[in-house]
């Protein structure tokens, strides 16, 4: 009787270890998930800033000077747009090597006193979404035929809470005043609210289920 005590006591601290071992390798593989998407994002970013840059080197040189006007003005406008006045866009276009080359840098006003910063290297993902989104924005007004929808994945996935609506304000406003159609996959419910029709899905018994909003 005494050992069967022994052995259910030791199955029971096997029993524990295991859930422990298997909530920790959940906790891991959720942080390992996280930062994946998070470095695909960053790696979607970094590849719209590629794609404008590689247009500015494949343009004329007045060319380059009107596009460069363009890309700050629509850069600038959206960041304002989202988190005030302080905020602008600067590309600054130069020879390497024989080749042109442009960098993008977002500029901020604190207090009189201007910060600028790379825009990879801007205050949270925020800065960088809203970037991002202005360029990809001009990329495919500029690329693809005027009837076809813009996709935007989680277009302000870094944003902070108080930011998705201006976010969303920007979107409807860019969709007005260029007749273009927006389809926007998001989870947060503030900037769904924006669009003139939403849709959610859920898992039903294993089943995804769309059901207007």
């Amino acid at each position: 009787m005494e050992r069967i005590n022994e052995l259910t006591q030791k199955l029971d601290r096997a029993k524990i270890l295991l859930a422990e071992t298997t909530g920790r390798l959940a906790t891991l593989e959720g942080i390992r998930a996280t930062k994946e998407n998070e470095a695909r994002t960053k790696n979607r970013q970094a590849s719209i800033l590629e794609t404008v840059a590689e247009a500015f080197r494949l343009s004329s040189e007045s060319a380059r000077e009107e596009a460069r006007k363009a890309v700050e003005s629509a850069g600038t406008e959206a960041l304002q747009a989202v988190f005030g006045p302080e905020f602008s866009l600067q590309v600054e276009l130069s020879d390497r090597g024989g080749r042109p080359s442009a960098e993008f840098f977002v500029a901020s006003n604190y207090g009189g006193v201007e910060i600028v910063t790379p825009v990879m290297d801007s205050r949270g993902g925020g800065v960088v979404d809203v970037v991002s989104l202005a360029l990809r924005v001009l990329v495919a007004y500029a690329t693809t035929p005027s009837q076809a929808p813009i996709v935007l994945d989680e277009p302000g996935k870094h944003l902070s809470e108080g930011y998705s609506r201006a976010l969303g304000e920007l979107i409807r406003a860019i969709s007005e005043e260029t007749g273009r159609q927006f389809v926007v996959v998001t989870h947060d419910p503030r900037l769904a609210e924006v669009a003139d029709v939403a849709y959610t899905v859920g898992m039903e018994n294993g089943v995804s289920r769309v059901a207007r909003a």
